[in-house]
């Protein structure tokens, strides 16, 4: 890729917004925000949920959900100041002249109408066409998005979708009239780090040769930082800093430094001279499809094994099996062969009552808070729950246990009396990883556990469970997305792709010097927030294309062929092993473990996805 855009060469700004504000009941939550956006520019808009970020982007253009109000202030497109538009002329630039990515895509997207039939009609809004040829453009935006199968795709409806690709199918929406420019509201919230990275770069790259421009509203600073020419920092609905991207990054540095040195502590390290605390073998699960006799492969063939007081990264995208393999370990889910050791004892051989003693003693953190929790129950009755199945505790002595773990996870027993709706997700989510301790237990899966925080909120996470581990001795199974939280808290990595582990190793080996293709994908995919190694200003041979195959209907050879810029012909047809490279790591494919440097071959660079 080239060089970053420098926005002191845009002269007159596309997009020009002066004193906005926007009202809820007389109530500021825009106070007169002034910024502009030049032509060929992405400017990315930051701040934590409730900043006032997305509520800035929609009253740009002129969407502000009553009972809000725009109550003063301008928005210029090319010298048109939209805001005193009328309604008709304005409905024509919204989508002509102007994009919108929306960051929820199951409410954005009709659920009774075809993919095809949204994407073209959107198209037809603004521009001459007939049926077919709507058709084709939205064939078109839906290859440019990198959606795989996409003449399938045309006809199938928004449920049928994942998440990502129901996200991509708004992207292909907004970019169907190539507006000049494009507000993307949080666009890759639902996508995998690979994927994510795909969009992100096909984004720069399309602005980058028509000249358009881009307004990224984002809490990600890795987004930032590989992505936009200049940043504007909104918090509490007020710009408090705005400058280019390099300085911004610079001067926040040393910060975030001293920041993560202070919340380090001691860590805990595994004790490798004992048996494992776990030990998966040959683990699959299948899940049956109704009316038919094929089966979904979720996991297969899974062998892991967690160490005494070891925190082990669980990492792969979407769709991989990583929460079925955590939910298979505790026996929320059968499995379909293979066993989970635990202390010496078969999980899925135990009769209830001794299931019901070990679960004492090996608990979960799910992924959603808000999911995990009665939300009519109190703080208090959420944490005295497991206490009321393990144990057999006085009144007094069960409040004091309950306040013992709202002070060990920094929480005020103050709120005890809330309920999870009075709570911010981090809160919460601390309140489900004290439950999740009030047994005492020597093992914890953790499941996603940083997905719906702030950034904020993800860092004091992070410092939390270190600080656990260090205290309490404990054994974590890490599931995530979230590379960068899995690089500062876990011992060893295992990355998972299509069901399958296809490499394991210590955190600095796995993160250092990534050996299988699908691993080295994923960390070139991890957006740092680095503006001294921007994803835009290297050329990046490590990267995938297309999506995850199905599932259901398993590739006959290597699972990662037909997206692999390393494979071969044999690759299609031969069967991969997890076996050990002879330097102390596990890996699922034969050209990693022969070849001393692994490199991509001329005529693989452009794979085929037939």
């Amino acid at each position: 890729m080239a060089a970053g855009h420098d926005p002191s060469a845009s002269g007159a700004p596309l997009l020009d917004v002066r004193d906005l504000t926007v009202a809820f009941n007389g109530r500021a939550a825009i106070d007169g925000i002034s910024f502009s956006v030049g032509p060929g520019e992405i400017v990315g808009l930051l701040g934590e949920s409730g900043s006032g970020k997305s509520t800035a982007a929609y009253a740009m253009l002129g969407l502000v959900k009553a009972p809000g109000e725009i109550v003063a202030g301008e928005v210029r497109l090319e010298g048109q100041d939209l805001l005193s538009m009328p309604a008709h002329q304005l409905r024509d630039v919204r989508g002509g002249n102007i994009g919108l990515i929306v960051q929820n895509p199951r409410s954005a997207l009709h659920p009774m109408l075809r993919v095809g039939r949204q994407i073209g009609e959107a198209w037809r809004a603004h521009n001459e066409g007939t049926g077919s040829d709507a058709r084709r453009r939205a064939l078109e935006m839906l290859q440019l998005v990198g959606i795989n199968d996409p003449e399938r795709r045309l006809d199938a409806f928004a449920h049928e979708l994942s998440g990502g690709m129901a996200q991509r199918v708004l992207i292909a929406m907004a970019l169907s009239s190539m507006p000049k420019l494009l507000v993307a509201d949080e666009p890759t919230s639902g996508l995998d780090v690979t994927i994510q990275a795909q969009f992100l770069d096909q984004m720069w790259q399309t602005v980058r040769s028509t000249n358009s421009s881009v307004l990224l509203v984002t809490q990600d600073d890795g987004v930032i930082a590989n992505y936009c020419d200049r940043v504007i920092v909104l918090e509490n609905g007020r710009i408090v800093d705005q400058d280019d991207t390099r300085s911004y990054f610079a001067r926040t540095r040393n910060r975030q430094t001293e920041t993560k040195a202070r919340g380090s502590g001691t860590e805990a390290t595994p004790r490798g001279d004992t048996a494992p605390l776990l030990e998966v073998s040959g683990l699959s699960k299948h899940f049956a499809i109704a009316n038919s006799d094929k089966k979904v492969h979720a996991v297969s063939d899974f062998d892991l094994k967690v160490m005494p007081g070891e925190t082990l990264g669980l990492v792969g995208e979407s769709g991989s099996g990583k929460s079925t393999v955590g939910r298979s370990i505790i026996r929320l889910f059968e499995v379909s062969s293979g066993s989970v050791v635990f202390d010496r004892k078969d999980v899925h051989a135990l009769r209830p009552a001794e299931l019901k003693a070990l679960r004492a003693r090996m608990q979960i953190v799910l992924q959603d808070p808000y999911d995990s929790v009665d939300l009519r129950w109190t703080i208090e009755k959420i944490l005295s729950e497991p206490l009321d199945v393990h144990r057999n505790l006085s009144k007094a002595e069960k409040r004091a246990r309950v306040e013992e773990l709202m002070a060990l996870v920094d929480l005020d027993p103050g709120m005890l009396e809330r309920r999870p709706r009075d709570l911010g997700a981090g809160a919460l989510q601390r309140v489900n990883i004290a439950r999740s301790l009030a047994t005492d237990p020597e093992f914890v899966i953790l499941d996603e556990p940083t997905s719906v925080l702030a950034p904020a909120a993800r860092s004091g996470l992070i410092a939390l469970l270190r600080r656990l581990q260090s205290e309490l001795g404990l054994a974590f199974l890490f599931i995530s997305h979230d590379l960068t939280t899995v690089s500062e808290v876990c011992d060893r990595v295992v990355v998972m792709y299509l069901s399958q582990i296809v490499e394991i190793g210590t955190t600095e080996e796995v993160f250092g010097d990534p050996k299988h293709p699908y691993t080295k994908a994923l960390i070139a995919s991890h957006l740092s927030p680095d503006v001294t190694n921007r994803r835009v200003d290297r050329v990046n041979q490590d990267t995938l294309a297309g999506e995850i195959p199905s599932p259901i209907d398993l590739p006959k050879g290597c699972y990662l062929y037909s997206r692999c810029t390393y494979r071969l012909d044999r690759c299609v047809s031969e069967p991969q092993k997890l076996l050990p490279d002879g330097e102390g790591r596990m890996i699922r494919c034969w050209r990693a473990r022969e070849d001393a440097r692994l490199q991509p071959l001329a005529e693989a660079k452009t794979p085929s996805y037939a």
